[in-house]
């Protein structure tokens, strides 16, 4: 019955988690945030597209149908102008700037800048930028910055910043950095590799790495890595490399606690799990409370809820039916209990023990080591004064026999 417990908690956490688990963790070169940069030949480009474009240092062509008119080659094709320098104001359709200076950009498509040092840059589609410093990047679509220092990034489609240093990217749609300082992630669904700020608000809240701050809240909160801070709320609280499953993680929660319908977290170092499904690989607190709660070590105040489940246990479990598949130090009270080993009190309606050392209280009491009391209706212990006792049995160590020799 080792492996008892982590048996039902998959099962029954699997069941529960039909909903996004896991998304990949982020990596540097698929995060998406190198908008601009030098021209550069692209391979397989289209040669129908060919407006304000031009073939720089194309070898000489040797082919059937090559001459004065022939078309360009399709896989040397470059921008025909290096993007400019730009101070003060910025205006047009489509702007690609190398460096710009001054107030404000705005683009009725797409912007580019390679460096904005200003107040805001505003495109109604899509905002690029290599480095933006200054108070935000503006977009009814989409926001890029490789790195981005200021206020905000707010849009209604996406915001992207490999680097954000600010107080907040806000927008309806996805919020994405690598490296997140600041204040807030308010989206559908906010991702960061490490955040350190106040808070993710959102559908969907993801770290893959680290969170230092003081909330996730959302539907569903995910912390792929370890979590510092004051609480989960969720409907869905998850927190560890993988969702129970525990082997080779040693990543911590730190925390008043989880909220929600179903917790999860690999190492609970906190003051409460509270929700319809409580569970933790190692829990370290106060109390863990659900209609389900479980651990595989657990060391605490109690276990409270229809089931409480653990293989190594310390502190009280309270529930209809009570189980510790190895060793539980402490209490157990409720309908059934069991422990492979018990150091304390059983007290329910049936009490079951393999080893026994302390006192069970009920109809029925069962060891089949007993090192102390039974009391009830029914007692039967397979090594006490008697095997089967009405009302009350005993058990002791037997005295070791001593040999000597005159």
């Amino acid at each position: 019955m080792r492996s008892s417990a982590f048996l039902v908690l998959n099962v029954l956490g699997w069941m529960a988690l039909a909903t996004p688990a896991g998304a990949r963790s982020a990596d540097e070169d698929d995060i998406g945030t190198r908008p601009a940069g030098a021209a550069i030949a692209v391979d397989g480009s289209e040669g129908r597209d060919t407006r304000e474009q031009k073939v720089l240092d194309a070898p000489p062509c040797t082919a059937p149908g090559c001459g004065p008119g022939a078309p360009p080659s399709p896989d040397l094709v470059v921008a025909e102008e290096r993007p400019s320098n730009w101070y003060v104001l910025d205006a047009g359709l489509r702007t690609h700037r190398d460096t710009f200076v001054g107030i404000a950009t705005l683009a009725a498509a797409q912007s580019r800048t390679e460096r904005f040092y200003g107040v805001a840059s505003l495109s109604l589609i899509r905002n690029d930028a290599g480095s933006h410093y200054g108070v935000a990047q503006l977009a009814l679509g989409r926001n890029l910055s490789d790195e981005l220092g200021g206020v905000a990034q707010v849009s209604l489609g996406e915001n992207r910043a490999r680097y954000f240093y600010g107080l907040g990217q806000l927008t309806l749609g996805h919020n994405r950095s690598q490296e997140f300082g600041g204040v807030l992630q308010l989206a559908g669904y906010n991702r960061a590799q490490s955040f350190a700020g106040l808070m993710q608000l959102g559908g969907y809240n993801l770290t893959d790495e680290s969170f230092a701050g003081a909330l996730q809240l959302g539907g569903y909160n995910r912390s792929a890595g370890s979590f510092v801070g004051l609480a989960q709320i969720g409907v869905v609280n998850g927190q560890g490399k993988g969702l129970f499953e525990s082997r080779g993680d040693d990543t911590e929660l730190w925390a008043l606690g989880q909220f929600g319908l179903l917790n999860y977290a690999n190492e609970f170092r906190g003051v409460a799990q509270v929700g319809a499904m409580s569970a933790a690989h190692d829990f370290s607190g106060g109390l863990q409370i659900g209609l389900f709660a479980g651990a595989e070590t657990f060391r605490g105040l109690a276990q409270i809820g229809a089931a409480s489940i653990s293989e190594r246990s310390t502190g009280g479990q309270l529930g209809l039916a009570n189980l510790a598949f190895e060793q539980h130090t402490g209490a157990q009270l409720g309908g059934g209990n069991y422990a492979q080993t018990l150091h304390g009190v059983q007290l329910g309606a049936v009490n079951v023990g393999d080893r026994v050392s302390g006192v069970q209280i009920g109809l029925f009491n069962h060891a089949k080591r007993l090192r102390g009391l039974q009391i009830g209706l029914l007692n039967h212990a397979e090594d006490g004064v008697l095997e089967w006792s009405p009302l009350l049995n005993m058990g002791f160590d037997e005295a070791k026999p001593q040999v000597g020799s005159l």
